[in-house]
């Protein structure tokens, strides 16, 4: 179950994201006189899943670059208008860069900001369901082409179970969350900080089973380019990444300050009477996912190799399609630029102490 129930009113929830203080890597001026400009989509709207983005933009200003925000519709458009060049940057989720790089799009990996895309079960707390092997012969919906769902084998699988195993219910992405939320089936497969809004709306504080916690790890927003313009424009990659991960840092410890920004970026969010208040959940539910091995011990941004080989294997295996190829899973990120920025061990703690009561799973 989820542990954020005191902390979560009955209209309100988001996702997560960062930025930090204290002194801190500071990437090096790209140019001393002209700045220069770049555009990085969103994977979806300005949202605390993201708000990162915006608090780097003091970062990415020191360095010398001017960094053009712009929302997003989703990760697997965001990485084809990166891969189409028409934007330098974005922040899709990596599976998303992944299933366009078996496709045969060129794009690469700066760094990872979100370890966790929440992929996962959701069913409702008075549920007789306390772990996934009792979704034997229960009712699972799901909508058949959300990202997720091609993953439902592999985790009942990995869970002693198939789908032999289970009722799988087609359900509309409109009314996924209403047809738990009504005892319409007994359990719904989503990306869980997506889903849960609609569902804490209707008063109900669901428990939650990631693929992440099942042997299915899935990394989130990482800060994405194409191999061409890594090549010609090395050192602005540098000064990007350095610059989110600065942003990340900031966020995770002055979550306050973090949001004020992405107010003054986007004024129009503040006129929704709840916008803080779901900021600050999404924000804690990002937090809490980011306090994680990779980063408390390699560093901001820092991916695993083996993460990276699991990924590339599971959605080459469960959403391949004729005709695609799997690609070298170290083609498609790089560590060069990250781990340079740590934060001590009292950062952390402050971190955790904070986002604890976020945590799903």
């Amino acid at each position: 179950m989820t542990k954020a129930r005191k902390a979560l009113s009955r209209r309100t929830f988001v996702a997560a994201s960062a930025l930090a203080a204290g002194a801190g890597f500071m990437p090096k001026t790209v140019f001393a006189q002209k700045k220069v400009t770049v555009k990085y989509t969103l994977g979806w709207l300005p949202e605390g899943a993201n708000i990162w983005s915006y608090a780097a933009k003091q970062f990415w200003t020191k360095a010398g670059i001017d960094v053009v925000i712009e929302k997003g519709t989703g990760s697997a458009a965001a990485t084809q208008a990166i891969a189409q060049g028409k934007y330098e940057f974005g922040i899709p989720a990596a599976p998303n860069s992944i299933q366009q790089a078996v496709k045969g799009l060129p794009l690469l990996s700066l760094g990872c900001f979100n370890y966790d895309t929440t992929m996962g079960v959701a069913v409702r707390p008075e549920s007789s369901i306390k772990v996934p092997a009792d979704l034997k012969g229960k009712k699972v919906g799901s909508t058949l082409t959300s990202g997720e769902y091609p993953f439902l084998p592999a985790f009942l699988k990995n869970v002693g179970l198939a789908m032999t195993d289970i009722q799988s219910i087609s359900l509309d992405n409109k009314v996924r969350e209403v047809a738990l939320i009504e005892n319409q089936c007994d359990a719904i497969t989503c990306f869980v900080a997506s889903a849960l809004p609609k569902i804490i709306a209707a008063g109900i504080n669901p428990r939650v089973f990631l693929y992440s916690k099942f042997g299915l790890p899935f990394y989130a927003h990482s800060l994405t380019t194409t191999p061409e313009y890594f090549a010609k424009e090395k050192s602005v990659c540098e000064a990007m990444t350095m610059g989110l991960a600065e942003g990340v840092k900031f966020a995770l410890l002055n979550p306050a300050e973090t949001i004020e920004i992405l107010f003054k970026e986007v004024p129009e969010l503040r006129l929704a009477s709840t916008a803080k208040e779901q900021l600050e959940i999404g924000m804690g539910v990002w937090a809490a996912n980011y306090v994680s091995k990779e980063a408390m011990d390699k560093g901001v941004g820092y991916a695993d190799p083996a993460v990276y080989a699991k990924m590339t294997d599971l959605i080459f295996e469960n959403a391949g399609a004729a005709g695609d190829k799997k690609p070298d899973p170290a083609a498609l990120y790089t560590n060069e630029f990250v781990g340079k920025l740590k934060l001590s061990e009292a950062e952390w703690s402050k971190a955790k102490a904070a986002s604890s009561k976020y945590a799903l799973g």
